[in-house]
């Protein structure tokens, strides 16, 4: 068994191939070291050209780190290669840097391709070289296959890393409008995860039912809360996940109960964490629960403006799409828009 092995790539994005190599090589060191090697302009450009939003480093560390977690004979380490020369040029500056990041004796490379075989023999002459299942047998995959099909291929990312490349919807309006509804059906027809409204349950809660209560600190608190709610919702997820309201929506709420918005609540407001915006019309039955605040229909739609207007302020405007009709007509056009962002092509 060596001492210590290294097994190094891109992970861009980390698959069930990778790990699977990790952990094989781990049974075959008693310390491995996962470099992630990483040159930010060629980062960049790749996530551009497969039209994904860049995977930093630190995120790829992130990942594979929570992947690996509870296995100390492996550590994840990053090889800053931006201001070196692209393979397969920059062979000496990479090995120097590669010795930098892994100062320890280097006993063996764990490699999924041999192409680098005579290269990492000639500059780590101390260390052998295996080769691991270059067919892919068993995971027959590879980073560039899955950047250009994230969804077909959903399969294979790291469960860690699927969070960042899923599809993310947003259900929005005002009260009594059918968006707590829609978004479970959403979810359930979805085989996925939701996120619910906080503030719906909050006063319930923390202020015993009295919603005259309110502090600017309990706004605060809902978009704090609401944003960790979305965050284990996503964890969970499948292809997509739907979320019900915002921080927008919470100040919003804010401006209504308080009589002014509340800027610690728009600090959690960020229209780039989704992929669509589905805004319902309040042109449905108003349904009367012993929370909602205004049932005459004049001064539903006069509020829907005030709100819709509010995400539109924060630059949701090219990704809101406004849904009315009854609740058949929502969920069947609701389905079409979530069907055409999984797909890319409208139905």
């Amino acid at each position: 068994m060596y001492q210590l092995g290294v097994y190094f790539g891109r992970f861009l994005p980390p698959h069930r191939g990778h790990l699977y190599q990790m952990i094989e090589a781990s049974t075959k060191c008693h310390h491995l070291v996962v470099v992630i090697s990483d040159n930010a302009n060629q980062t960049r450009d790749i996530c551009k050209e497969a039209g994904i939003p860049e995977v930093s480093y630190r995120l790829r560390k992130q990942w594979i780190s929570q992947q690996l977690q509870d296995m100390d004979h492996i550590s994840v380490r990053v090889l800053d290669e931006t201001d070196i020369p692209v393979y397969p040029e920059g062979w000496d500056a990479w090995s120097k840097r590669m010795r930098e990041v892994v100062p320890e004796h280097i006993d063996a490379f764990f490699v999924g391709d041999m192409e680098y075989g005579d290269t990492l023999a000639k500059y780590f002459p101390e260390a052998a070289v295996e080769l691991f299942d270059p067919a892919r047998t068993r995971y027959p995959i590879s980073a560039t296959d899955i950047r250009s099909n994230i969804l077909g291929n959903w399969h294979y990312i790291l469960g860690a890393a699927r969070p960042f490349f899923s599809k993310k919807v947003l259900i929005a309006g005002t009260e009594s409008c059918g968006k707590t509804t829609l978004t479970k059906c959403l979810a359930k027809l979805y085989n996925t995860s939701w996120s619910e409204e906080v503030g719906r349950y909050y006063a319930k809660e923390f202020l015993g039912n009295d919603e005259t209560i309110y502090t600017d600190e309990d706004f605060s608190r809902i978009a704090h809360l609401q944003y960790e709610q979305d965050y284990h919702a996503l964890r969970a997820c499948n292809k997509v996940c739907f979320f019900d309201t915002d921080a927008t929506y919470t100040d919003y709420f804010s401006e209504l109960y308080m009589g002014h918005r509340n800027e610690l609540v728009q600090k959690y407001i960020d229209h780039t964490r989704y992929d669509r915006l589905i805004y319902l019309l309040p042109d449905v039955k108003w349904v009367a629960d012993g929370q909602r605040l205004n049932g005459d229909q004049r001064k539903r739609m006069e509020l829907n403006d005030r709100l819709l207007n509010m995400y539109k302020e924060h630059g949701f405007g090219d990704k809101i799409v406004i849904v009315g009709g009854d609740y058949n007509q929502r969920l069947t056009q609701a389905i079409q828009l979530v069907d055409e962002l999984l797909t890319g092509i409208r139905p």
